[in-house]
């Protein structure tokens, strides 16, 4: 168990450093003054806040995930918990129950800070799909004012063609 719990720690840390350092590139991006539509620099601010946020969140995640077993926590909370199985049966001390209410809150806030995750995560798809959704219907609405443009062309020959002809 606790060489999973680092192992994902691990891979938590990994995705937190790679987000961070993308997120790094587009703040940098943003910040050289390069022409960027209104728009368009509004939502990369945005993403890049959700992303970097995310990231922050996923390090004192992955750490807190590793201090539970590093710490020995658990390993004391599994004692506590066998207290009453063992033959004869231990009983809680003051301190064991004190521990147990710590470590549970412990818990409490680790899944908490991954609920946090999930919530700016679905923002964040949330935000990327609108986003994109706008996008498209602005490509659409350029491409049809071009096709009526260029069907105004096209009728505006065609009636000079008429003009023209000997009839």
């Amino acid at each position: 168990m606790a060489f999973m719990a680092m192992l994902l720690s691990a891979i938590l840390i990994g995705i937190a450093i790679v987000s961070l350092r993308y997120q790094w590139r587009t703040w940098r991006r943003l910040r050289s003054g390069e022409s960027i539509p209104s728009d368009d620099r509004r939502y990369l601010r945005g993403v890049c806040r959700r992303r970097t946020l995310n990231a922050v969140l996923l390090l004192i995640l992955a750490g807190m995930l590793a201090g539970a077993f590093l710490s020995g926590g658990q390993q004391e909370f599994n004692r506590i918990a066998m207290l009453k199985q063992q033959d004869p049966p231990g009983e809680h001390t003051p301190e064991d129950l004190e521990f147990a209410k710590s470590w549970t809150i412990y818990w409490i806030i680790i899944l908490v800070l991954l609920f946090v995750v999930l919530v700016i995560a679905l923002a964040d798809y949330t935000a990327t799909s609108l986003y994109g959704r706008q996008q498209l219907q602005r490509i659409r609405e350029e491409q049809r004012v071009l096709l009526e443009r260029d069907l105004a062309v096209y009728r505006q020959q065609k009636l000079n063609d008429r003009m023209r002809r000997p009839g």
